[in-house]
């Protein structure tokens, strides 16, 4: 099985490196290269669940577990489809 561990707690600022932009630049290369499974971290405050998962399913992932790992702070673990 192929994890990837993404990390957007740490990303600068600027509007083009937001952990929104970030993501979204990142998903597609991770889905071509076929993982199966992507572990995500990131801040409550910079990407609403709900849109993660959103961009999770636009590339055939689905949310397996969610859970908090420190405050304010979210660990999701995305499983590809089928």
């Amino acid at each position: 099985m192929k994890v990837k561990e993404l990390d957007l707690r740490y990303i600068s600022a600027g509007c083009t490196s937001h952990p929104i932009i970030k993501i979204s630049n990142l998903l597609p290369s991770v889905a071509s290269e076929g993982f199966d499974e992507i572990k995500i971290i990131f801040r409550e405050e910079d990407i609403p669940e709900n849109a993660l998962k959103l961009f999770l399913s636009k590339y055939n992932y689905f949310a397996e577990k969610v859970e908090k790992i420190s405050e304010g702070i979210i660990l999701m673990i995305a499983r590809k489809r089928g």
